[in-house]
């Protein structure tokens, strides 16, 4: 069985960015519910944040296609 390199790219892109807004609405939900964050969500936060920047180039090649 073949993989497409590109496909596979596209998964692993779309599956973080689908990681960062869940855990950014968590957080969100976390802050009003108990009125803080602790340090290991934002830690967690933090380390989602830092995957998703290894994509950004990965966007912009997929956000400048007409």
């Amino acid at each position: 069985m073949k993989f497409d390199s590109d496909k596979i790219t596209h998964i692993y892109s779309i599956t973080m960015l689908c990681c960062l807004i869940f855990m950014i609405v968590f957080q969100l939900y976390i802050c009003f519910e108990r009125g803080d964050i602790t340090w290991d969500g934002w830690m967690t936060l933090g380390f989602i944040f830092s995957v998703n920047l290894m994509n950004i180039n990965y966007w912009k090649v997929y956000l400048s296609k007409d």
